[in-house]
């Protein structure tokens, strides 16, 4: 039995002397990133079927963004229209603006854009027409 339990304290000795020499990998700090939206702002007026660039600011962005990749989600009345199928989607969030179609959807005066990155930012309400 003692051959057996040398063995073993042996055994945990080195498994022991690995893990404490192992390094500690800490990812490296990200920010969240939430670029308020320059246009559409309030007032703005656009008709189905139209292309326009959703623009945002990025002159505060960090240095470390936590999700650079982009979404733009159309709002109405603080309820997101399509999730599932946004305006657009998989662009550099640092870009700062992004051309999208205006879908078919209801004339309304409470439209919002929101756009995503690793945090979002809703812009100020405009006018959707048919």
């Amino acid at each position: 039995m003692l051959p057996t339990s040398t063995l073993t304290l042996f055994f945990l000795a080195f498994f022991a002397l690995f893990v404490a020499s192992s390094p500690i990998v800490t990812p490296a700090p990200r920010d969240v990133f939430s670029p308020p939206v320059l246009y559409p702002r309030n007032g703005t007026i656009w008709r189905v079927g139209q292309r326009h660039n959703v623009t945002w600011d990025v002159s505060d962005a960090p240095a470390s963004i936590t999700n650079g990749m982009g979404m733009i989600v159309l709002v109405k009345n603080h309820i997101m229209v399509d999730l599932e199928t946004p305006l657009a989607q998989g662009f550099n969030i640092l870009l700062a603006r992004h051309e999208v179609t205006v879908p078919k959807v209801e004339p309304g005066d409470d439209y919002q854009i929101l756009v995503f990155g690793d945090s979002g930012n809703v812009g100020g309400k405009f006018t959707i027409l048919a």
